[in-house]
């Protein structure tokens, strides 16, 4: 179960449970934010599909995978995107522990396209579902799901994953975006001026920056951070006004960017490290350099220092 089935499993038993008690001829709700919009209904009907809803809000908040398996049928069969079937509640249990573990502080948003009452007792529910993880990123599928009433509660007991539209690279490099303005970083041998802009229709993030140093003279360089489809990661690749070039993988890890950078350096010579880019606050991120190699050769690592924002250009 990747992690977009978090939010498809759960949220749409949620949907389905609230529109159970809702008007007979509202057979469709257009987004997440009217589910979650106070009702006019009073039944006790109703009532309880809203605590049931609140229930599982709050127990996906704080990663409760038992509560989250309690909404589903003792029998539930699972289908993902990728075709792999699971069968049970105990099962669903244990994918959603793996799910939080591998994805903690995810949150999720659901649009529901289709709302059937086949019976009394029966619902099916289609619609996309998105899990955006704690640092912005998003995903979607799409989802069919068949909810039953069992006693006083509705649980799923069928759910089907299909492949959801393909995320943009501005919803991908949100998370970086607080990096746009100017960026400076000075000590007693060489100042870094960086500058952070939005490129191609918010397609690609641009830095440019000027390195000035005592005895080296002044370097340029350019680099461009954009979403790579086919990788499914973000990508950079930067020059220097020596000639210099390379490319690098970003990936986000527990509130910084580990960013695995591999170079050609003008004479020709190969370098590769490992950069950490950590977020201050708003005006103020570190950086170090770690593993370093150059043709093969361990470096020195590069001690963390402080980059302070000078304006900003959002």
């Amino acid at each position: 179960m990747k992690a977009t089935s978090l939010a498809v499993a759960v949220m749409a038993m949620a949907c389905s449970v609230v529109a159970a008690g809702a008007a007979a001829d509202n057979n469709s709700l257009p987004d997440a934010r009217k589910i979650q919009q106070p009702a006019v209904q009073s039944s006790p009907e109703y009532q309880a599909a809203e605590d049931q809803f609140r229930e599982y809000q709050q127990a996906y908040d704080r990663g409760d995978a038992k509560a989250l398996a309690s909404f589903y049928a003792e029998d539930v069969d699972y289908i993902d995107q990728d075709g792999a079937e699971v069968k049970g509640r105990g099962e669903m249990e244990k994918l959603f522990m793996e799910n939080f573990r591998a994805n903690p502080g995810a949150k999720i948003t659901i649009t529901v396209e289709e709302l059937k009452s086949l019976t009394p007792d029966v619902q099916m529910n289609r619609g996309v579902a998105t899990v955006t993880a704690a640092n912005g990123t998003t995903e979607s599928t799409r989802y069919a799901a068949v909810v039953v009433k069992k006693g006083d509660r509705w649980q799923i007991c069928q759910l089907t994953q299909a492949a959801g539209p393909a995320p943009s690279a501005y919803s991908q490099l949100e998370p970086l975006q607080w990096l746009i303005g100017n960026w400076e970083n000075k000590d007693a041998n060489q100042t870094i001026e960086t500058k952070v802009a939005w490129a191609g229709d918010n397609n690609f993030l641009v830095r440019t920056f000027k390195l000035r140093g005592a005895e080296a003279g002044e370097t340029d360089g350019w680099e461009i951070v954009g979403w790579d489809p086919d990788r499914h990661q973000v990508r950079s690749w930067i020059f220097d006004s020596n000639g210099g070039f390379g490319e690098s993988s970003w990936a986000y890890d527990g509130g910084r960017w580990l960013i695995r950078a591999s170079n050609v350096l003008p004479d020709g010579s190969r370098s590769t490290a490992e950069n950490v880019l950590t977020k201050v606050d708003d005006n103020k991120f570190t950086w170090e350099s770690q593993n370093r190699t150059l043709d093969g050769e361990s470096q020195p690592s590069v001690p963390k220092i402080i980059v302070n924002r000078t304006t900003s250009n959002r």
